[in-house]
């Protein structure tokens, strides 16, 4: 195949996500093989809206991922409401996002997504080796040194280099000697879907095409409503926080289902046209969130984490998913063929010094603004106070230049571009 370097390497991902199929994209173009291993049957992945900035987005261009198929609707502004009357308090525009951070702040639904990255790569087209994805293959036993992994189903596979993509509940970790330390967060969620028919019908279709993200209260409190567009516009998604007292949710998971009535109650004096879509809404499931400290290290031997196996974080930043395809990013820069002197496990060092520094930021910064709406990036350049993240920070980040600057401070081997 014209392009891949000869020195391709074999490479197991733990875990079709999201972040396991970013993996797979990126290092099938810098030139190895690939094979996913997925613990049940695809398909399971399961949202609403989830939104991409340009940190992200950049990567998607990068791998020649067609962005349009996967149906985004791309953001122009962050609007404010008031909680009570739903009067626009403010908003913060990003038409000028493109020209400057290179790329389109994309709003997906969470499924079109995930099926389309399956698709760009598992494709027979496109550059580099289609990745292979194997069912119903859950990880029981893995040797970090050796790159060897054993299945529950009696299959047992031997790699070059190992991803731990198989989310916050990682069962990889503790293989790498990796053990959270986590606290229930004193916040839940509600996530649910409300279709365009169902909007026209009541009347609130502007919703549908606002173009923004928006939000109601989140002033230092728990209590936030963030409600964006998705799919083409033919869904709007919303994410209710509130807290956890209010009905001391203590079932784990983020797929527990409720009704509307309930989601309804928990946001009393709640602008009257989100309680009319909340009593009309779709797919409702209830969300219970926790803080997790950062993880002493991610890497071990021959094997990585990526993901929420790695920096599990608030979702109040909207930066999960962005970390996610970071992660693969940094993988398919520092596994191609500019920094092929390097060994796994050198390039498993610098993907950790490279990645854990700034999801850990993410990660903080997302856990102040699940209590001060005013820390979320594009609100908190209103004002900006000392160590506060900033939007520039977030998507102006140039990945390349900094994995480079890592490298030779570490005294790693650097091929120049004209070798």
């Amino acid at each position: 195949m014209p392009g891949l370097t000869e020195s391709a390497l074999s490479i197991g991902i733990i875990g079709s996500g999201l972040g396991g199929l970013s993996a797979a994209i990126a290092l099938r173009r810098a030139g190895h093989h690939v094979t996913l291993y997925e613990r049940y049957d695809f398909g399971g992945e399961v949202g609403a809206s989830l939104s991409v900035a340009s940190n992200g987005s950049r990567f998607l261009e990068e791998w020649d991922v067609d962005i349009p198929a996967a149906k985004p609707v791309i953001l122009r502004d962050l609007i404010r409401h008031d909680y009570s009357t739903g009067a626009v308090q403010g908003t913060y525009p990003l038409g000028d996002y493109r020209e400057r951070f290179g790329t389109d702040y994309n709003n997906f639904h969470r499924i079109d997504l995930h099926q389309h990255l399956k698709e760009v790569a598992l494709s027979e087209s496109g550059k580099g080796y289609p990745a292979t994805l194997k069912t119903w293959h859950k990880a029981s036993s893995l040797d970090p040194e050796t790159g060897h992994v054993t299945f529950e189903n009696g299959a047992e596979a031997t790699h070059d280099a190992i991803i731990c993509a198989d989310g916050i509940r990682s069962i990889s970790r503790p293989h790498l000697g990796v053990h959270p330390d986590f606290t229930l967060s004193s916040s839940c969620c509600y996530r649910c879907i409300i279709p365009a028919e169902k909007l026209i019908a009541l009347g609130l279709d502007s919703f549908l095409h606002n173009d923004a993200i928006e939000f109601w209260g989140g002033d230092n409190s728990k209590t936030k409503i963030v409600m964006s567009a998705c799919s083409s516009r033919t869904v709007v998604s919303c994410y209710c926080f509130y807290p956890a007292e209010k009905n001391d949710l203590k079932e784990d998971g983020w797929d527990i289902s409720t009704t509307g009535e309930n989601l309804a109650a928990t946001f009393p004096g709640l602008d009257p046209r989100l309680i009319t879509m909340f009593l009309n809404a779709e797919d409702i499931k209830m969300w219970r969130l926790y803080n997790h400290e950062p993880y002493t290290h991610w890497s071990k031997g021959k094997c990585t984490l990526l993901g929420d196996a790695a920096h599990p974080m608030m979702p109040d930043q909207s930066q999960g998913a962005c970390m996610a395809i970071e992660d693969a990013g940094a993988l398919g820069i520092i596994f191609s063929d500019k920094y092929e002197g390097l060994t796994v496990e050198e390039r498993l060092r610098l993907y950790e010094m490279e990645r854990k520094p700034r999801a850990t930021r993410l990660q903080e910064a997302s856990r102040r603004a699940r209590e001060n709406l005013n820390e979320r990036i594009g609100w908190s350049s209103k004002d900006t106070k000392p160590g506060m993240l900033t939007i520039d920070e977030v998507c102006g980040y140039d990945m390349h230049a900094h994995v480079e600057s890592l490298a030779r401070a570490a005294g790693f081997s650097v091929k120049a571009q004209d070798e």
